[in-house]
């Protein structure tokens, strides 16, 4: 196998690793229906690897930097196994579990395969392209790929496609000549480059976990077609990413990048009305803002830094620490709006049911029938219109519609402060960023 086909198994590698960071998201509602746990409890499927990811990556990279290619094997080995422990979990509690330790794997493997890659381009500046790029194809695509999976096979089939998956990877470390590392010191990590992935990273989050809860659960779209209403965002990051020059200023991109992650996460948080067809121009912004930004700030984190994968390291930290930073920011924030909104919304939608001219025994039975389907929606957007079936009169339709329109409004209402307040935090990168010129003297 060339040098460019071992790049392409190691960039595999990493997409797949790092896809997991949000690749069970569409998947979150059937977890949570399966283990019958709250909306702020299932986040743990993902905040668990985020966490440990962030947690285990420097210290995977400083022994990636002495053993790339044992590093590389045993974190591929983890992630399989674990992988497999997470489709077969018999409890929330040891999906939890399961999910730290493919963690855990995964920074094993992302750092070493920084290394790997300088030693297949034969260049350090090229192996961080790459690398970056892998990253942000996998976080991108992760969704969109979950979503299709747990619609077609069930959510379980997320992790079970990944066990015998990443193990062909290692066809990529036979005959490859990794330099002995030069015991030089590591130096400083790039603060500003750094900490300005941190909250790139946890404005994201709201992209890549809200608005896939705002598709399923919000407006009752099917896991494959939240999918493909969600793959807006990854051919946008991809648009970006061909079309940014290499040579174009690490900070200028991340900078542009930002404005328009901001933009669109602002645009979703103040969505006119209930239909994905809504999402798909913030998505586009959300996308391109993503292709640009997270790329740019990975070279600017390593321009200059030595050893490669040691700096690596720091940047996956700070990616991952901020997803758990988002995640535990705004899913309280949802959870509370959405359980503010939707007693407005009942009270709003008696009022209208009160109001109306149909009879009194008849509202009476219509509001028993409405409350049973709210009841039942099991955490999804209740369709309280068949409660008017087999009445044919005007004013039962526009009762029907107006409370339906009511559940809408409040349910996609909820998501707009999180939204807002991932916006604002993209607008903070964008200070970091600025500091980040001045330290990279740019």
């Amino acid at each position: 196998m060339g040098a460019r086909g071992r790049s392409t198994l190691l960039g595999v590698a990493i997409a797949v690793a790092l896809a997991d960071s949000s690749v069970v998201t569409l998947a979150l509602p059937d977890v949570l229906r399966r283990y019958d746990v709250s909306i702020t409890t299932v986040a743990w499927v993902l905040t668990a690897f985020n966490l440990a990811l962030a947690l285990a990556a420097v210290p995977a990279a400083r022994l990636a930097h002495r053993a790339p290619r044992a590093v590389f094997a045993a974190g591929v080995a983890v992630f399989a196994g674990a992988s497999l422990a997470c489709g077969v979990a018999p409890s929330f509690a040891a999906l939890v579990a399961a999910r730290a330790v493919q963690a855990a794997g995964a920074a094993g493997l992302v750092a070493a395969a920084l290394s790997l890659l300088a030693a297949c381009e034969g260049s350090q500046e090229r192996a961080a392209h790459v690398w970056a790029r892998a990253g942000v194809l996998g976080a991108a695509l992760g969704p969109a790929a979950g979503g299709l999976l747990t619609q077609l096979l069930g959510w379980e089939s997320i992790f079970l496609v990944q066990a015998p998956l990443l193990p062909a990877t290692l066809a990529a470390l036979p005959r490859l000549r990794v330099s002995r590392p030069v015991a030089v010191p590591s130096g400083r990590p790039h603060r500003a480059a750094n900490a300005a992935l941190l909250l790139a990273s946890a404005a994201l989050s709201a992209a890549l976990f809200l608005l896939v809860v705002l598709l399923v659960d919000g407006w009752s779209l099917d896991p494959a077609a939240a999918g493909l209403v969600a793959t807006a965002m990854p051919v946008a990051a991809l648009a970006a990413a061909r079309v940014a020059r290499r040579e174009q200023g690490a900070g200028a991109s991340a900078a542009a990048g930002l404005v328009l992650v901001a933009g669109g996460l602002a645009a979703l948080g103040l969505l006119p009305h209930a239909g994905w067809t809504w999402t798909l121009a913030p998505q586009a912004l959300v996308g391109c803002g993503l292709g640009l930004t997270v790329a740019a700030l990975t070279r600017q984190a390593l321009r200059g830094r030595s050893p490669l994968a040691v700096h690596g390291g720091w940047t996956i930290a700070s990616r991952h620490a901020g997803v758990v930073l988002g995640l535990l920011l705004l899913t309280p924030l949802f959870a509370a709006q959405l359980d503010r909104n939707e007693t407005e919304a009942k009270r709003a939608g008696t009022a209208i049911l009160l109001d109306s001219r149909i009879a009194p025994l008849d509202k009476l039975r219509l509001a028993q029938d409405v409350l049973r389907r709210v009841e039942r929606a099991d955490g999804r957007l209740p369709d309280v219109r068949p409660a008017f079936a087999g009445r044919d009169d005007p004013e039962a339709r526009r009762v029907a519609g107006a409370l339906q329109d009511q559940l809408e409004r409040a349910v996609t209402s909820a998501f707009g402060p999180p939204f807002l307040l991932a916006a604002g935090l993209a607008a903070l990168a964008l200070v970091a960023v600025a500091l980040g010129r001045r330290e990279a003297g740019l």
